[in-house]
């Protein structure tokens, strides 16, 4: 192996199992200290993030053994046409010697990189998503930050309308229709969260809002701006932090990536068996939890005591003007909707 080759940095291997949850507790907790006391390690993790989200957003499919045998044979096949041409190139003009890498060494060497990037290329992207999962997790953290600073400031409550009788879907039968969406907005329009953090991050896009115009905004100006449901604050009673559902704060939840169950402003029946979220492609969601701790979930029920929290308890067809059954029924509302008053 020649002197100038380039061995993968111990430092890489190390935030690529950070990053894609390889780490065991304990390693991963002295990385993210490492992380925050060193900042060349910091920048050279936010690189491989940056990687395995840009590979993330890679859509190829992955190629068949029938592809890869005949995209081998034709590389074979051209390096040995290529290495009689220059045979025989060599014999008219012996005079003339190449002293760089022969066309067949760098022929062969092309193959094996195709055929390795073949075989890595699923591990990267999975790898990606699940740096994308954990980022969401992350950012769903965030807004857990702001709704505790929230609650702090009015009396433990957190963000609710609590109008008696609003619809929060468009067809409502109530004559008063809000959009959910309002309460997340009040951590923004009052400054205790910015618009981006509610933009999942699997969305792969950033939309942001002048500051002047937040104050006189009622809601955010558009689905793409807010991407978490969040547990109904328009038709039921405003949740606390402390009071009797604390008992079950750590199994409560109150905030997750978009709701499948009324995509679209309108009740979906097909996703009633357990659905995921779309914003992660089915794969699960980031859930946060009354307590404000964070968890990433493979199924919607995740509540307490195995509640669905798309869904309220016992109830399986859907007007808008449903509300949770009981304080520990956690019932995450469409992140947003058009036609609302």
């Amino acid at each position: 192996m020649s002197e100038t080759h380039r061995s993968v940095h111990p430092d890489d291997e190390l935030l690529i199992d950070f990053l894609t949850g390889h780490c065991l507790g304990g390693e991963s907790r002295s990385i993210e200290q490492r992380i925050a006391d060193d900042g060349q390690f910091a920048r050279r993790g936010e690189k491989i993030s940056r990687l395995l989200k840009l590979l993330d957003n890679c859509d190829a499919a992955e190629l068949s053994e029938e592809l890869i045998a005949r995209t081998t044979a034709a590389v074979e096949s051209a390096a040995r046409t290529r290495a009689l041409l220059e045979a025989e190139a060599a014999q008219r003009r012996p005079i003339y010697r190449s002293a760089t890498f022969g066309l067949k060494e760098l022929w062969v060497a092309a193959a094996l990189l195709f055929l390795v990037a073949i075989i890595l290329l699923p591990s990267f992207r999975h790898a990606g998503k699940l740096a994308m999962d954990q980022a969401c997790q992350a950012q769903t953290g965030q807004i857990g930050a702001a709704l505790t600073k929230y609650a702090n400031d009015h009396n433990d409550i957190l963000p609710a309308l609590s109008a008696e009788d609003a619809a929060w879907l468009p067809d409502g039968p109530a004559s008063v229709r809000y959009s959910n969406s309002r309460n997340l907005w009040n951590l923004v329009r009052s400054q205790y969260a910015k618009v981006d953090v509610f933009q999942c991050p699997a969305d792969g896009s950033r939309h942001t809002i002048e500051t002047a115009k937040m104050t006189a905004m009622p809601d955010f100006p558009a689905r793409e701006f807010i991407g978490y449901s969040y547990h109904n604050g328009v038709n039921s009673r405003p949740l606390r932090l402390s009071g009797t559902v604390a008992k079950v704060a750590s199994a409560m939840a109150i905030l997750a990536d978009r709701t499948p169950v009324f995509a679209g402003g309108r009740f979906n029946r097909d996703q009633l068996d357990c659905a995921n979220s779309s914003n992660h492609s089915r794969r699960g969601q980031a859930v946060l939890f009354l307590d404000m701790h964070t968890a990433w979930a493979n199924c919607a029920k995740v509540g307490f005591d195995g509640d669905n929290i798309w869904l309220v308890q016992g109830v399986s067809n859907y007007l808008g003007t449903e509300r949770p059954a009981s304080e520990t029924d956690s019932f995450l509302l469409p992140s947003f909707i058009e036609d609302h008053n």
